[in-house]
């Protein structure tokens, strides 16, 4: 009986050591990452300066080159810093497709529709990692403001065979976090 019990709790341990090493954070090599937000404040404007890291997972440059459009999406919230108010919120769209023929890479602004082709998807990805946006805000009250960001891939964009898939592989989560980043607007 005790031979049962060591070997059951030795069992156990093994279990959760196999368990906790599934649990370790790992370094990806892919995804998303804001690394620096300038904003300043135009006439009934924000002019926002980005700069960000963008990697695709292996799963997402198989499916780029098999003829998948992949779109990336940067998020903006204007927020109250006092209240918390949503003050603006908006959505910039950008669409990658390969074009096989050619051997190129087409970038597309999902707002303008103005398309430009690339020899490299680096190039591509350097072409949005430095972006100067506008977002129209309207007249803005003097205070003390915190703008979001956010650049995903957005998976809703995908064919819908592939959406389901995508929603639960690890090789489709590229998500930066949200980053906040707080200025004031003075008289």
């Amino acid at each position: 009986m005790r031979y049962c019990a060591n070997l059951l709790s030795t069992r156990l341990i093994l279990l959760a050591v196999i368990l906790l090493a599934g649990c370790e954070q790992q370094t990806l090599g892919y995804g998303f990452v804001i690394k620096e937000v300038s904003v300043s404040r135009g006439y009934q404007s924000l002019d926002i300066g980005l700069r960000q890291d963008l990697h695709l997972s292996q799963q997402a440059m198989e499916a780029l080159h098999h003829g998948v459009t992949l779109t990336i999406s940067i998020d903006l919230e204007l927020r109250n810093d006092n209240s918390m108010t949503l003050a603006r919120s908006e959505a910039r769209r950008f669409n990658i497709r390969y074009l096989p023929l050619s051997e190129r890479y087409q970038l597309t602004d999902g707002v303008s529709e103005k398309s430009q082709t690339y020899s490299r998807l680096r190039h591509v990805f350097a072409a949005i990692d430095g972006l100067n946006l506008q977002l129209p805000t309207g007249p803005l009250p003097v205070g003390n403001y915190e703008l979001r960001t956010r650049t995903r891939l957005d998976e809703s964009m995908l064919p819908a065979p592939m959406q389901l898939p995508a929603l639960f592989s690890s090789q489709w989560r590229h998500d930066s976090e949200w980053s906040v980043w707080p200025f004031k607007v003075s008289v």
